[in-house]
């Protein structure tokens, strides 16, 4: 009946020390996600054994003595006594199971040998699927501004606005302008005559500006 209140006790506190054997620490593995079979593992526990530890604490005690409904005293001599032929059987070669930690047993060099039993998790693993949201909205930077991605998109996919290239005949009308005029003139020679119209207006006589008197 012992090891039932001591299991409890570790599954509760993470720890309980026994005299003369050591101390046993409950520790818990986080769950790890399994890429190859699509699952995340649940958390696992494992026990671990120290070949020393603090004695017992007065506070054990008053948890052990209500455990046991025994008074406070009456729970420090039957812990001790247990704790004495643990290690008396185990000092003679007895293999000792404790179910749900793991088994005890004398080792080569006279010390304890502890082997842990597999740690039943109370949770499942779960299946787990990657999911692509191809139209899910996100914040993205864009330098000291933040977008939507759909804004980003929007953006980068409106259409290319249509060319104007009124400036580029009317640059070209130019050039031609300057051509023409360049070419006149090396012709012709840079004279005022040069640009001045050579034809010849017909002369014509001068109305009367005056009538003679009968």
């Amino acid at each position: 009946m012992m090891y039932e209140f001591l299991y409890q006790y570790l599954l509760r506190y993470k720890q309980v020390t026994l005299p003369g054997i050591g101390r046993f620490e409950l520790s818990r593995i986080p769950a790890t996600v399994n890429f190859p079979e699509k699952r995340i593992d649940a958390p696992a526990y494992k026990v671990t054994h120290l070949a020393s530890g603090a004695a017992p604490s007065h506070a054990f005690f008053t948890w052990l003595g209500s455990a046991l409904q025994v008074s406070e005293r009456e729970a420090v001599i039957r812990f001790n006594d247990f704790a004495f032929d643990l290690k008396k059987s185990i000092s003679k070669g007895a293999v000792i199971t404790w179910n749900g930690v793991g088994q005890l047993s004398k080792g080569l060099a006279g010390n304890i040998r502890f082997v842990a039993d597999p740690f039943s998790a109370a949770e499942k693993a779960v299946s787990a699927e990657r999911l692509i949201r191809e139209k899910a909205a996100h914040k993205v930077r864009v330098g000291e501004q933040e977008r939507s991605s759909e804004e980003m998109e929007a953006f980068l996919n409106q259409p290319e606005a249509k060319r104007d290239f009124w400036w580029a005949w009317a640059l070209a009308a130019g050039i031609l302008a300057v051509m023409y005029i360049g070419w006149h003139l090396s012709s012709t020679g840079v004279q005022l005559a040069s640009t001045a119209n050579r034809g010849k207006s017909p002369l014509k006589d001068a109305p009367s500006t005056y009538r003679m008197l009968p």
